[in-house]
């Protein structure tokens, strides 16, 4: 049946009753229940359900409902954030492809509220094209909310195998100068996120002159409490292949530049800033390489804990497109990669502008930036 709650969590059936029922089994086990709603409803008492987060939150009692009405659930119950209209991946298996890790090893987590680790790494893939079709975060068992997000930048290739030798803070005054050639975005993963397949005709590329020999792998550690003696292992499993794809990915970055010059005020219930990727900066960046523009497959949206809500906008020659990616329900601990459903050209001249929303209704001081990516 269709219930909705009140500002007091009491259930009440609706007048209205949207949901229904398709499947029902029961076993010794499981009891499975498939079950189908309109997107809108035109119901106050429904939630609309759209490309934004979703938290679905189940409760079950072990016995069935009686005369006496509904039993309370007691623990039996959760809740988890979804995309319900994402659309599905076309895995290709990649139980046989070979892999190889870039993993930290034995990283002292300080006890400090935010640490930003950086190792350098080598890519073992070399003097032959190949192409990366999965990359999967190795997350340390237990560690699941201390690792925020995982960048991978592509290194200068100059470099020589000395700079493996050790791992640092990043932008700390101490930082190896190599750290500082690292600065194009290769891959990014952020908490909540599962593990990233490329379409079947995208892979990155690695193994050329042109592709990255070392990579710079950063690691954002949250550690609000403070807690000291933590070690972590954690990093990521790139996935690949021999058999060449069509197309070449890449990553474009957008949105707002770390800067002391952004911050948000205290008691704000709803606070906007816009990053601006203005028609100039994708001239220069396409115009030459790309004339032709390129293609956007997928979005990764990024925050941290005061986003609310982040909206990418695409316009060209001036006229406004459908919005490239949205989140207007964001979580902070399910940032997920969404997949377009059909494939975005990206044109010289075009421009992205991307509105981040915030809430500082619970804090007190202002809030400083540290690092906001889409």
């Amino acid at each position: 049946q269709d219930y909705f709650t009140d500002e007091n969590r009491v259930l009440k059936k609706d007048p209205q009753q949207d949901y229904h029922l398709e499947y029902a089994m029961e076993n010794s086990t499981h009891t499975i229940l498939a079950f189908s709603r309109e997107l809108h409803t035109c119901d106050t008492n429904d939630k609309s359900i759209t490309e934004s987060t979703v938290r679905v939150i189940w409760a079950y009692h072990h016995k069935d409902m009686g005369e006496a009405g509904k039993n309370y659930h007691g623990s039996n119950r959760g809740t988890k954030s979804l995309r319900l209209l994402n659309p599905e991946r076309e895995e290709v298996s990649s139980a046989s492809l070979p892999y190889f890790d870039l993993t930290n090893k034995d990283v002292p987590v300080p006890d400090k509220d935010t640490t930003y680790w950086c190792q350098m790494f080598k890519i073992p893939v070399q003097h032959e094209k190949h192409h990366v079709t999965k990359v999967e975060p190795l997350i340390q068992k237990g560690h699941e909310n201390l690792v925020h997000h995982i960048l991978l930048y592509q290194c200068s290739s100059n470099l020589n195998d000395s700079v493996l030798d050790y791992g640092h803070e990043c932008y700390h005054p101490n930082m190896p100068d190599s750290f500082l050639t690292c600065e194009t975005v290769i891959f990014a993963w952020a908490i909540g996120g599962e593990g990233f397949t490329y379409p079947p005709h995208v892979g990155l590329s690695i193994g050329t002159a042109a592709d990255p020999l070392f990579v710079l792998m950063e690691v954002h550690y949250d550690n609000p409490s403070f807690t000291e003696g933590l070690i972590d292992n954690s990093g990521l499993r790139l996935i690949y292949t021999p058999v060449l794809r069509k197309y070449d990915a890449g990553v474009i970055e957008a949105g707002l530049w770390v800067s002391l010059f952004h911050n948000i005020p205290p008691g704000m219930p709803e606070f906007v800033s816009e990053g601006h990727c203005t028609l100039e900066c994708l001239e220069e960046a396409l115009g030459a390489e790309r004339p032709a523009g390129i293609q956007v497959f997928a979005v990764l949206l990024h925050a941290h804990l005061a986003g609310r809500a982040i909206r990418m906008r695409h316009f060209h020659n001036g006229e406004e497109q459908k919005l490239l990616a949205y989140d207007d329900e964001f979580d902070f601990n399910f940032q997920e990669f969404q997949y377009l459903k059909e494939e975005r050209t990206l044109l010289p001249g075009d421009n992205l502008v991307t509105e981040c929303h915030y809430s500082t209704v619970d804090r007190i001081r202002m809030t400083w930036v540290s690092n906001i990516l889409v």
